[in-house]
């Protein structure tokens, strides 16, 4: 086990591989509290709800971040000195969680990983002069403090913490996703001669984002009906985004099609938790939240780090009938989970547990599949279909 930690072990070739599987590995795991005994273990629901979005969400922004880096600033490949230094200080995170040390050891463990991240992004981008990608390099240190609202002057809640978050995310998925998703169905379009170039909106994606911003900004004042109107908004210009982007054109590439799913998943999700910030019909808050962690950050999640993982052929990434079957799960325990929350008796644990298992059957696929991407040597660019010299 320790020869893992080799430097010169392929682990460290790239960052996506340690954090990539670190975050698949995390989400088969942690959902196994709800099946130990009671009283064993963390608290189930403020723990699991802690480590999905700051250990499983966390190690995936990182890997997604730190593997977009060379392209930000032109320089090379992440160190595998720098990125053992990051997985060791997210494991600590981990460890820490569960361990419960006393709270100066618990804010270290807690805080260090994503102050290093952050504060190792937004060197490069200084030194590279990439100012406009400082927003997306300070990512890390918001979540950060959204972790700590147990501090008397933060203000927050825990009932806040766990709201405001996934809609970071999804702020996160908008910005970061959109270019991702647009780039790569604009290369797929032009690349089968379609008549018509695609056309990503810019003022679509601007209002989108701005909406959702604002609708944070409310939720975290209490205003909970405006926030819900913005967030059904933003939702809608998400849809918007998808016919601009033509995303029925995508049917027969599974790789794009993939990530175009995902995006729904975002669209609905805001409109969802929209939707339930707004009126009592319907799924309650915390378990529209559930569109948005399971459905657009989970799907996303999949359709991008399973990317490594998937052999080039012609300019196409193939995807296995594993990690097929992987994506569909992970869709499939989303909407078991919202669907639990519209039912009454002995249905629901049912569909609780439904969801729990297909969720864990996802992400053991996926991480059974991604072992391919953990050896021999990098293909880069790492998250597209093209072969080239590129981060």
């Amino acid at each position: 086990m320790l020869a893992v930690w080799r430097q010169g072990h392929p682990l460290w070739a790239a960052p996506h591989r340690p954090f990539f599987a670190a975050a698949a590995l995390w989400a088969l795991l942690v959902p196994f509290i709800w099946f130990l005994p009671s009283g064993l273990g963390p608290e189930p629901v403020s723990w699991h709800s802690h480590e999905m979005l700051f250990g499983m969400g966390a190690a995936a922004m990182g890997g997604y971040l730190l593997t977009a880096l060379p392209a930000w600033t032109g320089a090379g490949p992440v160190s595998p000195r720098v990125t053992r230094l990051l997985a060791a200080l997210w494991l600590a995170g981990r460890f820490g969680s569960v361990i419960d040390p006393p709270p100066p050891v618990a804010l270290g463990t807690e805080a260090g990983y994503f102050v290093a991240l952050g504060a190792f992004l937004s060197r490069q981008v200084v030194v590279a002069g990439a100012w406009h990608r400082m927003p997306l390099a300070m990512a890390p240190f918001i979540l950060g403090a959204l972790q700590l609202p147990a501090l008397p002057e933060s203000g927050l809640s825990d009932v806040q913490v766990i709201r405001i978050v996934p809609l970071f995310y999804a702020l996160l998925i908008s910005i970061v996703g959109g270019r991702l998703v647009a780039a790569f169905t604009a290369h797929w379009v032009q690349r089968h001669g379609a008549t018509a170039a695609l056309v990503d909106r810019r003022w679509i994606s601007q209002a989108a984002v701005l909406s959702l911003i604002v609708a944070i900004a409310l939720q975290l004042i209490g205003a909970e009906p405006a926030a819900g109107a913005l967030m059904i908004l933003s939702g809608l210009l998400q849809f918007a985004r998808m016919l601009t982007w033509r995303s029925w054109q995508c049917r027969r590439y599974p790789a794009l099609l993939m990530l175009h799913l995902a995006w729904l998943w975002l669209a609905s999700g805001l409109a969802l938790v929209g939707f339930s910030l707004m009126s009592s019909a319907g799924p309650d808050t915390t378990s529209a939240l559930h569109a948005l962690t399971m459905g657009a950050m989970g799907t996303m999640m999949v359709a991008i780090m399973g990317r490594p993982a998937m052999k080039r052929c012609g300019g196409r990434l193939l995807v296995s009938a594993e990690f097929s079957f992987a994506f569909a799960f992970v869709c499939l325990s989303a909407v078991a989970r919202i669907c639990a929350s519209l039912v009454e008796g002995d249905a629901r644990p049912l569909l609780l547990q439904l969801a729990a298992l297909l969720w864990i059957a996802g992400w053991l696929l996926f991480l059974h599949d991604f072992r391919h991407a953990l050896r021999g040597p990098v293909e880069r660019p790492v998250l597209s279909a093209r072969i080239g010299d590129q981060a």
